[in-house]
């Protein structure tokens, strides 16, 4: 079964790095064309609101829907 990895600014995204670490990012905004022509995501480290990053979307693993209360 595929996960549904549709997410909405407020959502909270866990997506992998290319270096392979992983990161539970709270989405700030969603970004078409992020960066070589790929659609990605604005955001914050989860529970560290300082800590900004981005990422593209196939990057993402899993989405915890705020508004369903749980992980796609």
């Amino acid at each position: 079964m595929k996960r549904d990895k549709t997410y909405e600014v407020g959502d909270v995204v866990r997506y992998e790095t290319f270096t392979g670490d992983l990161r539970t990012v709270k989405v700030t905004a969603k970004v078409e064309n992020i960066k070589n022509g790929k659609n990605g995501f604005d955001g914050h480290i989860h529970g560290a609101e300082f800590d900004t990053v981005w990422g593209y979307d196939h990057q993402i693993i899993r989405v915890f829907k705020l508004k369903a209360g749980r992980w796609q």
